[in-house]
């Protein structure tokens, strides 16, 4: 079980400063977009979940609601996990 999560955290520290930069000049701009979209839906249903268990899932859902969406999609658009850079990659035919 830790060699998964081990090969994760390494996978995922360098994609958002080696790989980004590469893969933004070599690949279809449209491909690169869906990828941080994704990623920003992925994350925000992350902290949704993460949320569920805080105080402010107690409060008004169209707040909550609206503040996940808005940090999930900040995550993303600030370096994520990684998941659109290998989105990208997968979707652009290898680019990166």
């Amino acid at each position: 079980m830790t060699t998964p999560l081990a090969a994760l955290g390494a996978a995922a520290a360098p994609a958002p400063a080696a790989t980004t930069a590469p893969a933004a000049t070599t690949s279809d701009p449209k491909i690169r977009e869906a990828a941080e979209g994704f990623e920003g839906v992925f994350m925000s249903m992350l902290v949704e979940e993460m949320m569920k268990t805080t105080e402010v899932a107690k409060g008004n859902p169209l707040y909550s609601g609206l503040m996940t969406e808005k940090l999930g999609e900040q995550l993303a658009s600030s370096g994520g996990i990684g998941l659109a850079d290998v989105l990208e990659g997968q979707l652009g035919g290898g680019a990166s």
